[in-house]
């Protein structure tokens, strides 16, 4: 199990390029990678990836000079709300129970980090090719 508030990554971008070059490779870059992304406007992108019953959805925000990914939700990954959840094996699956008060799980089954470690290495080939 991963740490989720540990999962989010920050990028700056060398170069001087657009927002909209930054927005294009993000979007090129999840393609490749395999994740459906789309638009959400005021420099967000949606990225989602499905891998058997299980998803991720990730919100990208983006400039000229930067991007960051975040967990944004999921659905039939192992999560556990708490560490104390953790610690007892109270294992939540994702869309089908929810943390108390709505707020994201505390940890995720890694498979999400390695889901995201390929998105952001995928980004950043199509930030080079710019």
């Amino acid at each position: 199990m991963a740490p989720v508030d540990k999962l989010h990554s920050s990028h700056v971008i060398d170069g001087s390029l657009t927002d909209q070059q930054v927005k294009q490779a993000i979007l090129v870059g999840a393609a490749d990678a395999g994740w459906r992304a789309k638009d959400l406007g005021n420099d967000k992108i949606l990225a989602s990836f499905s891998f058997k019953t299980h998803g991720v959805n990730v919100e990208i925000d983006y400039t000229g000079s930067s991007y960051s990914t975040h967990y944004e939700s999921s659905y039939g990954m192992k999560t556990f709300c708490t560490e104390h959840d953790k610690k007892t094996y109270k294992t939540i699956v994702s869309g089908k129970a929810d943390c108390p008060d709505y707020r994201p799980p505390a940890y995720i089954y890694m498979s999400y980090k390695n889901w995201v470690d390929s998105l952001d290495r995928s980004i950043q080939s199509s930030l080079a090719a710019m």
